[in-house]
């Protein structure tokens, strides 16, 4: 009997199976979807639909490069044992090569355009038996005046950044962007510049910062240029650009990137199961 897409489709909708297991399992069973489904269930293969409702917040991020463009995705699985399985980190790995390759800004816009990855990523679930989810990606064109560098920490493979830098290019730059890249792994802000910080954020903080000079005591007239003034600490924390040098805290990031004639266009920061 012919197996048709339908069928498989079908049995996969049913079992959470990954594709090509479905087919296998029609093809025995001579298209029975009943069988089809007793065989699955007795080689493990099915109940994925279970596995899909548990969370998945262990994983891995990984990095890839072409001349076209960089990109970063994040990979997560239920336990730390299956992120650190050979087979996960493979297909990690694949998802991000294929990220730099396609011009796709999402993960299920990527798995559109490639389906032999999304049969892959389902084949990884049906074996490991865990929820497998492609979380997030981040895609970085090349461009003439830019220079994009990443850091995977690569003792946990679970935090990694890439840093965009622009009115720059060459290796130098390259370089410098990786260094900047490792910075914001460490140092983890939440925005690239001041002008970056949501009206609604800056509001709040200022809120804060007015209402704790008011409990020391300071006068209400001089609370405004009192909480201006701590506003600078609240930078260093949260703005890239504001932040201490890890490598040399004496500078700050913006100073070490103004000094090679480049700006920070953006950031990106992935930390398996954070947001």
């Amino acid at each position: 009997m012919q197996i048709t897409a339908q069928m498989v489709s079908q049995l996969r909708e049913q079992t959470g199976a990954g594709m090509m297991e479905c087919k296998k399992a029609l093809t025995e069973a001579d298209g029975d979807l009943e069988r089809a489904r007793d065989i699955l269930r007795s080689k493990g293969k099915a109940g994925a639909e279970k596995r899909a409702g548990r969370t998945a917040a262990e994983g891995v991020v990984a990095v890839a490069s072409t001349d076209g463009a960089t990109a970063l995705v994040e990979l997560n699985s239920e336990t730390d044992f299956v992120a650190r399985n050979e087979e996960f980190r493979a297909l990690a790995a694949a998802l991000a090569e294929a990220a730099a390759a396609v011009a796709a800004d999402s993960p299920e816009a990527l798995l559109a355009a490639r389906p032999d990855l999304r049969t892959r990523l389902d084949d990884t679930l049906a074996k490991l038996r865990e929820n497998i989810v492609f979380r997030r990606m981040k895609r970085i064109a090349a461009a003439p005046d830019t220079a994009v560098g990443y850091y995977v920490h690569t003792v946990t493979g679970k935090t990694a950044a890439l840093v965009e830098l622009g009115g720059v290019s060459g290796p130098e730059a390259v370089e410098l962007a990786r260094q900047i890249a490792m910075h914001v792994a460490a140092s983890k802000p939440r925005y690239a510049t001041r002008e970056d910080v949501p009206a609604d954020v800056l509001e709040r903080e200022r809120q804060v910062l007015a209402e704790l000079t008011r409990n020391e005591g300071k006068p209400e007239a001089a609370i405004p240029k009192i909480v201006e003034g701590r506003l600078n600490k609240f930078y260093e924390t949260a703005c890239l650009v504001d932040q201490p040098y890890v490598r040399e805290p004496a500078k700050k990031v913006g100073e070490l990137v103004k000094a090679a004639g480049a700006t920070v266009r953006g950031f990106t920061l992935f930390v398996v199961g954070q947001e």
